[in-house]
């Protein structure tokens, strides 16, 4: 059955449409001008927003349809006052809406050194995200291949349910060096890449100083953003 976007969405009506942007959620609310069957596009007019450049990405756009239902679209065009989204899909709230913590993607000027311990061994990379609860980080095939053979290696010899742990310092920018204990959370495959969810518990002075960088960064991000317009 073709889906017809005109039966689901109501033209004259305001949706929340949301994305994010560097990690950081983004919400606004656009009033839907028309409907196209044929395309499955959405025409909202978003006049002056400040918040333009942050539905200019690659990423997913979502359009609130409840609490447990929105509509997955991709940027059609975001040229002059209307902004157009193609409907992909039908999906539940999306993940970094459901995030427990607030997640930034540090200054590619400023980024944050991770070193993670593995017993005896130590490793050097760079945060792609951090927050209060851990960091996400990418391992590069050809220049991170020692440490993704480790990890290969560890998960052979570990017991089904046992996570890999670790000890891990986070250099922050401006607001210094903090230790914590983790555990690795998950492991995507990025062709010859992986990114890394690395969970990490922080004692309270450490997390104190963790929360400082991200309000910190999440602000300059915002700022960014408006600057943009």
């Amino acid at each position: 059955m073709k889906l017809r976007v005109s039966e689901i969405f109501r033209k004259g009506s305001t949706y929340d449409v949301v994305t994010k942007y560097k990690e950081i959620p983004v919400r606004a609310r656009f009033r839907l001008r028309w409907t196209d069957d044929e395309g499955r596009l959405l025409g909202f007019e978003w006049g002056k927003t400040h918040l333009r450049s942050a539905f200019s990405t690659v990423d997913p756009v979502y359009v609130r349809l409840d609490s447990k239902e929105y509509a997955q679209t991709q940027v059609f065009s975001n040229l002059g006052k209307e902004l157009v989204l193609m409907v992909e899909n039908f999906v539940g709230p999306p993940e970094f809406i459901r995030r427990r913590s607030v997640r930034v993607e540090p200054d590619k000027n400023k980024p944050v050194a991770v070193e993670v311990i593995f017993e005896d061994r130590e490793f050097k990379t760079s945060a792609k995200d951090v927050s209060e609860t851990g960091v996400g980080v990418i391992l590069k095939g050809d220049s991170d291949r020692e440490f993704i053979t480790f990890l290969r290696n560890s998960f052979r010899e570990q017991e089904e349910n046992e996570a890999l742990e670790f000890s891990v310092r986070l250099h922050l920018p401006e607001c210094g060096v903090v230790s914590g204990k983790g555990r690795l959370r998950n492991v995507v495959s990025l062709g010859t890449d992986l990114r890394l969810g690395l969970e990490i518990s922080f004692p309270r002075e450490e997390l104190n100083r963790v929360r400082r960088y991200v309000i910190t960064r999440q602000k300059e991000i915002i700022k960014s953003l408006r600057m943009v317009e």
